[in-house]
């Protein structure tokens, strides 16, 4: 669902969308940006995503080692640890973007 959605409101606008241009005639890529994350629930939804994405990226990044049958011995809990710190960092850098926007732009 979030796929879609993300999708619909940047890469479909970018490419087939109703943009204008920015002063060096390239598609005006920073009003579809604000625009979007202007929009509370919009916002809002991003947020919720991200917090899903976090769970989603712990059990899949420790899958991964798991499944390739590195995920033993001494390095599971550095596969484990470093994990959780990707599954969080990530969604969380992501997950700012949209908030800076709509609180302080």
């Amino acid at each position: 669902l979030f796929l879609i959605i993300h999708l619909r409101a940047f890469w479909f606008e970018m490419h087939w969308g109703e943009i204008g241009l920015d002063a060096n005639q390239n598609k005006d890529l920073y009003t579809v940006v604000i625009t979007s994350f202007k929009q509370w629930w919009y916002t809002a939804l991003y947020a919720v995503f991200m917090v899903l994405l976090a769970f989603h990226l712990t059990h899949g990044f420790q899958s991964a080692f798991q499944s390739l049958g590195l995920k033993a011995g001494k390095y599971k809990d550095l596969i484990e640890k470093s994990g959780k710190a990707f599954a969080l960092a990530s969604p969380l850098l992501f997950g700012i973007i949209p908030i800076y926007i709509f609180l302080f732009i």
